[in-house]
């Protein structure tokens, strides 16, 4: 067997090839028919062209493995419909997504948000695996992780760092998900409840790990062992968060006496009804600021989120979050980039 044959027997999911083009046009075409519209250039020569793309598809995500050949710079605009997660198997590219700038390796992977403006380029070296997540999917999620309505788009850092902590095992796990694929035991012959329930897993490991403008939202707020009353406070606080809401009618719609609420309330969260609710306030106040866009006067935010007093809210917010509100949209710390990567035995091999 020669070399070139033996890593094309380990190109990842080459049981699904698409298709494999040296025409630049046709390559645009074909790549658009599985993402969306977008202009594909050559950054200089482009000798070596080659595009090379294998799909795989699920209920709500499908795992692709791209290639280009040479290099290419991409223009998809704004995705619109889904979110897609670039991990380099080897090779290097620029990504842009919004306004945020990454140089993604095989140690720092990317994600594209929808709603934010994509420009990248992917350098000849570059070979990606790629996971494609419908939006709408991954937004009930989040809602049922958070239990709260989201009513913006979940907006995640660029940048995802896969060489270590729990992005490392979330990309493992992608890996394996990959790997049971090639081996005819994952996407394509799972049922279809198993196949539901891996995507879940995969979509919520990423917005459980994944830095973005709902990862605070995420903390535990269940109240798991919990009387049924304080079950039902929780969900009544949840749904009226922003509304003027007194401790009588959260007591009322648990069915239980005020005493009976705040002895509950202390004895599984923490906290006493008002200071839960204020939590909750405080952290949809954040998510805002981070999801709208930056000339959202702070005081529209706090009035939609249940504050009355902007001079308190601020106190509080920052008592909360270390900075005031109208800092919060400032540029968030790039994530620290390690070394090594779960996909790396990839590498030498595509």
């Amino acid at each position: 067997m020669t070399t070139q044959q033996a890593s094309t027997r380990r190109e990842p999911l080459r049981a699904w090839r698409q298709f494999h083009s040296r025409d630049i046009d046709e390559a645009r075409s074909l790549v658009a028919q599985k993402f969306c519209d977008h202009r594909l250039e050559p950054a200089g020569q482009a000798r070596g062209f080659g595009t090379r793309h294998n799909h795989v598809c699920g209920q709500h995500l499908s795992l692709n493995y791209l290639s280009y050949g040479s290099t290419v710079q991409i223009d998809p605009g704004e995705l619109q419909d889904f979110y897609l997660v670039q991990v380099p198997v080897s090779g290097h590219a620029h990504v842009a997504n919004g306004a945020e700038t990454e140089e993604s390796d095989c140690r720092v992977a990317t994600v594209l948000n929808p709603t934010r403006a994509t420009r990248m380029t992917w350098h000849a070296d570059c070979r990606m695996l790629l996971m494609q997540i419908d939006r709408k999917a991954l937004h009930e999620i989040a809602e049922r992780a958070a239990g709260l309505t989201l009513a913006e788009a979940v907006i995640f850092n660029t940048a995802v760092p896969v060489s270590k902590g729990p992005l490392h095992r979330w990309a493992r796990q992608f890996a394996a998900c990959v790997h049971a694929t090639d081996a005819q035991a994952g996407f394509g012959t799972w049922s279809r409840l198993q196949q539901s329930l891996i995507e879940e897993q995969l979509i919520l490991g990423f917005l459980t790990n994944q830095q973005s403008n709902i990862c605070h939202l995420l903390s535990p707020r269940t109240a798991a062992g919990s009387s049924h009353q304080i079950r039902r406070a929780r969900d009544f606080i949840h749904t009226h968060a922003g509304d003027p809401v007194t401790v009588l009618e959260i007591a009322a719609a648990a069915g239980c006496s005020i005493r009976s609420l705040q002895t509950g309330f202390r004895r599984t969260f923490g906290l006493t009804p008002v200071a839960y609710l204020r939590d909750l306030r405080l952290d949809l106040a954040h998510y805002l600021l981070l999801s709208r866009p930056p000339e959202t006067p702070v005081s529209s935010i706090a009035y939609d989120c249940g504050f009355s007093h902007l001079g308190r809210f601020s106190q509080l917010y920052r008592d909360r979050f270390g900075e005031l509100p109208s800092t919060t949209c400032a540029a968030r710390r790039k994530p620290e980039k390690p070394a090594g990567s779960p996909l790396a035995r990839y590498s030498s091999s595509v």
